[in-house]
């Protein structure tokens, strides 16, 4: 019998040819299932991303909106009105799918881009002389004596209907100078004093206030270095006022008198000797046991010289005080430290000191003109409606108009006085003794010069934090999520409410 071989074939190749199609289809499967499933994860990451700077644009036109239909004019923290400084916007957003997003946004004022703008001033609002004397020509005018024959420097034309006399020291103004009497002393003027004129000096008659007097009680101090308020109206009660600063009961404390006009018949001196009086709105809150920073502590009618780094924001309307005297009702600023700010008007000086000529009020709330011993002439026989001595914790800063046509300003500077008198001086007579330590190196006494006015610009940066799927959100949930930098302009002399021009300068989203 004959064997045979038994070659071999392929018939096992087709089993191999299968599990390598299978392998290498479920590594093909496996692959694309796993960039399916890193898609779909990039896909829900940046659908969350888009969501979220979508939230955080949102928030950002809300915020910006807000300032455009405000009034914020720069003061920090103020950006959302009532001293707000960020905007919280709970449960604002909702994103096609899951929870609702809410965001914060905060605002800071940036103040090497914000300019500041310049009120209008010109011959409708101001004193044409930033001295005038009103006192018939048997009596000093203008007297001047400076320790240490330093100089006194004024800012606009000096005016006398009498004379004036400059027994120590130099008068020194960037403007004429005249006088109805001779002139003594040494006075540097553009041009040359011109005195002896014979030409009687006109009274600008500016009109009384028209405001109805409202008795009113002194209020009380419970402590000392408290925050005691006033309100506008009628005070007469001499001798609760000297309790409040006569250095005792209330010693350190800061009067704040609230904006509005303010009549004072109290027969008598009201003697200032501790503490602070801020009269106007003040620049930042005052607070009990802090003592304001004089000047500075009020709004200024017109920007303070020089402008201070931050800039200067114009006050609103009816943003500052009319101190009103009548009858021997007088003050004496001793040890403490007082500034006046008037109100800005388009049409008639700041007046933030006035002396009444005429009868105000009605009945128990009428207000006499100024009598008694500050009508007394000559000066040396009667007294100043307002004196300040050389206390060396002295200050007296007027920011407005000064016009008291029947009175006399005895005003004693040193070392710690800069600029007293701020758009002008309207008395019967001035009487200024700086000490050799006086701080005189601007303008004492000023009006200032003509200005068209210019535009308010405002830059803000906002940040906008956004926390997804919370209830609320405050910087402190999740790192920001888009910085914006804000520019807000206004044309008026006060921002309106839905009439400001915006620009956005910068808009950079955070990764």
């Amino acid at each position: 019998m004959t064997s045979r071989v038994k070659h071999p074939d392929d018939s096992g190749a087709a089993l191999v040819l299968a599990l390598v199609f299978i392998t290498v289809v479920a590594v093909v499967i496996a692959t694309v299932l796993s960039f399916a499933d890193t898609s779909i994860r990039t896909t829900v990451n940046l659908r969350d991303q888009a969501a979220e700077a979508a939230a955080a644009d949102g928030a950002a036109q809300i915020a910006i909106n807000d300032l455009r239909r405000g009034t914020f004019k720069g003061a920090d923290g103020d950006c959302f009105g009532d001293r707000k400084p960020s905007r919280p916007l709970p449960n604002f957003y909702q994103a096609s799918s899951g929870s609702a997003y809410s965001a914060y946004v905060t605002c800071d004022v940036d103040k090497a881009k914000s300019a500041a703008s310049s009120v209008a001033i010109n011959a409708a609002n101001k004193p044409g002389s930033a001295v005038l004397t009103l006192g018939s020509s048997t009596e000093e005018g203008i007297n001047l004596k400076v320790s240490g024959n330093g100089t006194l420097k004024v800012h606009g034309s000096i005016v006398s209907n009498s004379n004036i006399t400059v027994s120590q020291g130099t008068l020194q103004t960037n403007a004429s100078v005249s006088a109805r009497t001779a002139c003594t002393g040494t006075i540097t003027s553009v041009p040359a004093r011109n005195c002896n004129t014979g030409k009687t000096t006109v009274d600008p008659d500016y009109p009384a206030p028209t405001t109805t007097p409202t008795l009113r009680a002194v209020p009380t101090c419970s402590a000392r270095g408290k925050v005691v308020e006033f309100s506008a109206g009628l005070y007469t009660d001499l001798a609760s006022l000297n309790g409040l600063t006569d250095g005792t009961s209330c010693k350190g404390g800061t009067l704040w008198f609230h904006p509005g006009t303010y009549y004072f018949d109290f027969g008598g001196e009201w003697l200032i000797d501790s503490g602070a009086v801020v009269a106007g709105t003040p620049t930042t809150p005052l607070a009990d046991g802090k003592a304001p920073t004089i000047p500075g502590s009020c709004q200024t009618p017109i920007p303070p010289n020089p402008i201070p780094a931050g800039g200067w924001t114009q006050p609103g309307p009816d943003a500052g005080v009319q101190f009103v005297f009548g009858g021997a009702s007088r003050i004496r600023v001793k040890a403490a430290q007082v500034e006046i700010c008037g109100t800005y008007s388009k049409t008639s000086p700041p007046l933030a000191v006035y002396g009444l000529k005429t009868p105000v009020g009605s009945g128990s709330a009428t207000v006499p003109a100024q009598s008694g011993c500050i009508t007394s002439v000559p000066y040396s026989s009667g007294c100043a409606v307002i004196k300040t001595d050389n206390s060396p914790n002295s200050r007296l800063y007027i920011q407005g108009t000064t016009y008291v046509p029947k009175a006399v300003l005895d005003i004693s500077l040193n070392n710690l006085t800069g600029q007293v008198f701020r758009y002008g001086v309207i008395a019967r007579g001035l009487f200024i003794t700086p000490t050799g330590s006086a701080d005189l190196t601007g303008a004492v006494i000023e009006v200032p010069d003509d200005s068209p006015g210019s535009d308010l610009r405002t830059v803000v940066n906002l940040k906008v934090y956004v926390c997804p799927g919370a209830a609320t959100c405050s910087a402190a949930d999740i790192a920001f999520r888009l910085q914006a930098t804000v520019g807000i302009v206004d044309r008026s002399d006060t921002p309106v409410a839905g009439k400001r021009e915006i620009t956005v300068y910068n808009w950079s989203v955070q990764r």
